[in-house]
């Protein structure tokens, strides 16, 4: 069984991890889910009536960045986020194209409030309001789309850095333009109606594989004991 163990601890080692008092900055990787009605008349849906929602999905890493006063126990329960940057890629629908989306148009603020910490300063609770980023979705098939205002995002109960499995989610719905690129936001059009957006945190790919084989090695050495 000893044989083992060094690959559970590549496993456990592999898993992103972030030291109290180097958490102002941490990364996640993050499935994005949203759904888009496509305009009656527009430039994508020249038809007479609104289409039903389509689903949309992207995956990639987001980094999120709170003040340095996260990392002071005896700070107020409350920190502001900094920034949240990073682009991920498409997954579907497969039949609109590669895309990716991305929040790097503007951060326009945040808060990690009703903050809980245990007895050596890590944060245990803490609820996400009003995590607000300006996004923009870009394709070949049909070049930038993005919203004039920003989309919020919020969450109970999370652990910092985000733990997986945590979802940060809008419900409210959002308009969604087509940049017709002569600089001039104005005579843009309307495209789609946006709602259902969500931002859940999953596993890095290698940290799933070395998981998963640590757990068959673990696994394979106690049927042999057996």
């Amino acid at each position: 069984m000893r044989r083992y163990l060094p690959l559970c601890a590549a496993a456990f080692l592999a898993l992103p991890t972030v030291a109290l008092g180097e958490m102002t900055t941490f990364t996640r990787r993050v499935v994005a889910d949203f759904e888009f009605s496509l305009v009656a008349g527009g430039p994508f849906n020249p038809g007479p009536v609104d289409t039903p929602f389509i689903p949309f999905q992207a995956i990639g890493d987001l980094t999120f960045e709170l003040d340095p006063a996260i990392n002071d126990p005896s700070a107020p329960t409350t920190v502001a986020f900094v920034n949240a940057t990073g682009v991920l890629q498409g997954t579907k629908p497969t039949d609109f194209g590669p895309f990716t989306i991305s929040p790097n148009v503007a951060f326009l603020g945040g808060e990690l409030t009703n903050i809980v910490r245990d007895a050596s300063g890590e944060v245990t609770s803490a609820d996400v309001r009003d995590l607000l980023m300006e996004w923009e979705l870009v394709g070949p098939a049909f070049g930038r789309l993005y919203g004039k205002a920003g989309l919020n995002f919020d969450a109970d109960g999370v652990t910092i850095p985000f733990a997986y499995g945590t979802i940060l989610s809008g419900p409210l719905p959002f308009d969604v333009f087509a940049d017709d690129g002569d600089g001039d936001t104005s005579n843009d059009v309307l495209v789609a109606i946006g709602r259902n957006r969500t931002l859940r945190v999953v596993p890095e790919p290698h940290s799933v594989a070395l998981l998963a084989l640590g757990a068959v090695g673990l696994l394979a050495a106690v049927r042999r004991r057996a």
